[in-house]
């Protein structure tokens, strides 16, 4: 005989598994109404999490190889860590199989979601110290650590703390998994923390895409006259220069001289141009991710702020008579859209992209 598992005996299973003739067999579980979908989700977070760690590893490699800058390491180590969550939640993803305990699955993505937001909050803080004057920059970086430091906490106590805080202890609430209060904390703190730090991020990168350009620009502008004045000499070779008046003035250029032509070739990429790529990119993203996580929380509270589906198929009141009189269930859970982990790999492959920049 299959074992059981309840949370109210006799009435509710442990979530992930669907109650059927008043059982709460183990294997009969959530994933098994959709399970093909099921096992897809599973293959798809195990190609992505091998497939991010490994370039994550070799990056975090050439960076180390390389004598990166800590930003860069710091950066490296946490995308190291995002993906090592979508091989964990490869397991279970959603706890549908009743291999993870829900609060394991849900804590293994909201790892790599304050991951990700850290990157993006010590991002925030690195664009802030450059766009500082030098001469601010020693009475600013207390205020800039204060503030990073803050983020960060905000973040790992919403992400990492909140789940476990609210489904671990015994609240006298046998039910607490179904009414799951925490999704009322973490997305309603979430997406103000993200608007918060991406309306920043947008405001400091603004400012250094400005200062990029126009040193581009003043750049652009000293090499035209150079080249004037150099076609101007070559055309009237017995003028004779005085070595303090007509020697031509030094070349401002981005890397060295030997670069110089690449920068008359339209096609060859600006870093002004590349900053403001990252910079839409960040916020187009940012407005999604935002959204989707407003109409998470608005769903939630819309269902009486329960997992409805979820409760509905593991409980008693799922169980009418059918016509011949025998006990049936009558379990209508729907396979969730996969919202979270769009997000997820899209704020990743965002950070990527912004990861070429400190380079």
């Amino acid at each position: 005989m299959a074992k059981e598992c309840f949370l109210v005996a006799g009435k509710t299973c442990c979530y992930g598994i669907v109650m059927e003739r008043s059982r709460c067999d183990v294997d009969n579980t959530y994933a098994n109404l959709h399970r093909a979908e099921y096992d897809a989700y599973v293959v798809v977070c195990a190609v992505v999490g091998i497939a991010t760690f490994l370039a994550c590893v070799h990056k975090l490699y050439s960076v180390h190889q390389s004598k990166g800058s800590p930003i860069q390491k710091q950066v490296y180590y946490l995308l190291v860590l995002a993906s090592v969550t979508f091989i964990a939640r490869a397991v279970d993803p959603m706890s549908y199989d009743f291999i993870y305990p829900p609060v394991v699955s849900g804590l293994i993505s909201d790892v790599c979601t304050a991951s990700l937001y850290s990157v993006l909050i010590l991002s925030v803080a690195f664009w802030a110290r450059i766009v500082i004057r030098p001469t601010d920059l020693v009475r600013a970086e207390i205020p800039i650590r204060a503030s990073t430091v803050l983020g960060l906490f905000l973040t790992w106590f919403v992400f990492a703390c909140v789940r476990p805080l609210y489904l671990l202890p015994a609240w006298g609430d046998t039910l607490r998994i179904f009414r799951s209060w925490h999704i009322l904390i973490q997305y309603s703190m979430a997406p103000f923390l993200l608007f918060l730090v991406s309306t920043l991020a947008v405001i400091f990168g603004m400012r250094i895409h400005c200062r990029l350009k126009s040193i581009r620009e003043t750049n652009e502008r000293s090499m035209a006259i150079a080249t004037l004045r150099q076609h101007a000499l070559k055309a009237h070779p017995t003028v004779v220069r005085s070595e303090s008046s007509d020697e031509l003035p030094p070349r401002i250029l981005w890397a060295s001289s030997s670069s110089s032509s690449n920068t008359d070739d339209p096609r060859a990429p600006k870093r002004d141009s590349r900053i403001l790529k990252v910079l839409v990119l960040m916020a187009l993203l940012s407005a999604v991710v935002i959204a989707a996580q407003v109409y998470v929380l608005v769903d939630f509270i819309r269902r009486g702020c329960m997992l409805e589906h979820e409760y509905v198929c593991s409980s008693a009141h799922a169980l009418p008579k059918s016509t011949d009189g025998s006990p049936r269930p009558l379990c209508d859970l729907p396979f969730p859209f996969p919202m979270l982990p769009l997000t997820q790999v899209g704020t990743y492959f965002c950070i990527q992209y912004i990861g070429n920049v400190y380079t």
